[in-house]
């Protein structure tokens, strides 16, 4: 199992800070902290990142994304629930986080900038519950491995 999702965000982040220039570095520390703001402001902040995410490499702008989406992601963790052996938490978490880059790369985005947040987390939480919903289905068409005998029990 890996660390947490919020030191993984936090060292995506830094790591990303460090590889880019100064400028690239004074154009996202404003975003980081205008998140802060008003939920006018923030929508707008977090549009212009999405944008920028289909726009610009992917490498560059989803670690952006991620960090400012981090307490919806963390929040929405603890309402998804894995169905083991074959979805565990950290699978989920996962499903999470690609289903949220593809909402973000390729959802039409709402027209007030307030609900851009809610729409990628509501598209990438979609997502999510339907692949867990399948593997549901499927474990219930599945017999378990008790049903069947073992070698021992066969041999006279």
């Amino acid at each position: 199992m890996s660390r947490s999702l919020s030191l993984d965000l936090r060292d995506g982040y830094c790591d990303l800070a460090r590889q880019m220039g100064e400028a690239w570095r004074l154009e996202l520390v404003p975003s980081r902290v205008l998140f802060n703001c008003g939920r006018p402001r923030r929508g707008e902040l977090l549009r212009s990142v999405v944008l920028a995410y289909r726009a610009g490499p992917k490498s560059t702008w989803g670690p952006v994304l991620l960090e400012l989406m981090a307490p919806a992601i963390l929040d929405r963790l603890q309402h998804l629930q894995a169905k083991p052996p074959v979805i565990d938490p950290e699978d989920v978490r996962q499903q999470l986080i690609v289903e949220l880059l593809l909402a973000a790369a390729s959802m039409p985005l709402p027209e007030n900038a307030c609900y851009v947040r809610r729409a990628l987390m509501a598209r990438a939480n979609q997502g999510v519950r339907r692949k867990v919903a399948r593997e549901g289905r499927i474990q219930l068409r599945q017999d378990p491995l008790d049903a069947f005998p073992t070698d021992a029990e066969r041999a006279p």
